[in-house]
């Protein structure tokens, strides 16, 4: 093969020709048997356009001259779909089930789970998850009251809303995992919004008496439990001294009427002696009368020898 340059005719052997030729396919088909998934990623092997395998994050071998083709689909990242963030729009306008309207706007946070069914079993699936969401939130907000929906009932909604996206999403092989929904704001129209306001801090109002009674309740009850087991406790006591007091009084007796019977005049002597005994220091005076005198004796100084 002959090449003229500057006027000079060069020959350039066939062989060598075919040989560079050669090399830079080599090096082309070398350089594009090589892929990289990133660390966020998973590769699809499409070989003929058919898939074959799954690749994970790393670098990864295929056939060169576009025999095998990779889909990068990133699985590890948390994708978010936001409804009713323009206010403007019919999105966040929802119908409940007492027929009144409230405005909500929420997002949809979901991760690829399986990049097979993401890329090939439905055509548009953020679309599709879209509508899916939209129709959810829809039939939720319609099950339920206006006033449940404005005050105590976001967090069920919530979570039942993620159920059944998640559902459907896996009854079409959508691929998708639904990691949350939030509502970011759920308002009644604007006409009665002073109303709703007024709603809401009596709910407030009432939460707020309730706890109240609450922490009342938590401290007065184990107080009254202990001062009545202290009660119960000390009626105990009581008893059982009256008792223990009432038996030995008991055994006083029965062991006196023993006595008494062995030797009466002695028992009933010494009877009298102790009452004497007993009661003399209780009195302020002692008088004594002879019965062998008509007069009142003086009186004597009993108390200075009792």
């Amino acid at each position: 093969m002959q090449i003229e340059i500057e006027g000079k005719v060069i020959e350039i052997p066939v062989k060598a020709i075919v040989a560079g030729v050669v090399a830079v396919l080599l090096v082309f088909s070398a350089l594009s048997m090589f892929y990289q998934i990133a660390p966020e990623q998973e590769g699809l092997l499409l070989r003929f356009g058919r898939h074959v395998k799954t690749s994970p994050p790393g670098l990864h071998l295929k056939l060169p001259f576009g025999i095998d083709r990779v889909l990068k689909v990133p699985t590890r990242i948390v994708d978010v779909q936001q409804f009713g963030e323009r206010r403007g729009q019919d999105e966040h306008s929802m119908l409940t089930g007492d027929l009144n309207m409230v405005l909500a706007g929420w997002d949809v946070q979901f991760s690829r789970e399986d990049p097979a069914q993401f890329i090939f079993e439905v055509e548009d699936p953020i679309n599709t998850l879209r509508d899916i969401a939209q129709s959810v939130m829809r039939e939720i907000m319609g099950d339920r009251a206006s006033i449940l929906i404005l005050t105590v009932g976001r967090a069920e909604i919530q979570q039942r809303v993620r159920e059944l996206i998640q559902q459907q999403a896996d009854q079409f092989r959508m691929g998708i995992r639904i990691n949350e929904v939030n509502l970011l704001f759920v308002d009644p129209p604007r006409p009665v919004l002073d109303a709703f306001n007024d709603l809401n801090r009596a709910e407030q109002d009432a939460v707020r008496f309730f706890e109240e009674a609450s922490r009342q309740y938590q401290e007065r009850v184990p107080r009254a439990r202990g001062e009545a087991q202290r009660v119960i406790l000390e009626a105990e006591g009581f008893r059982q001294r009256r008792v223990n007091v009432a038996r030995g009084e008991a055994q006083r007796f029965t062991d006196m009427l023993t006595a008494y019977r062995e030797s009466p005049e002695v028992t009933r002597r010494r009877l009298y002696l102790e009452t004497l005994e007993e009661r003399l220091p209780q009195l302020k005076e002692v008088i004594i009368l002879d019965a062998d005198r008509e007069g009142i004796l003086p009186h004597l100084n009993m108390r200075g020898g009792l």
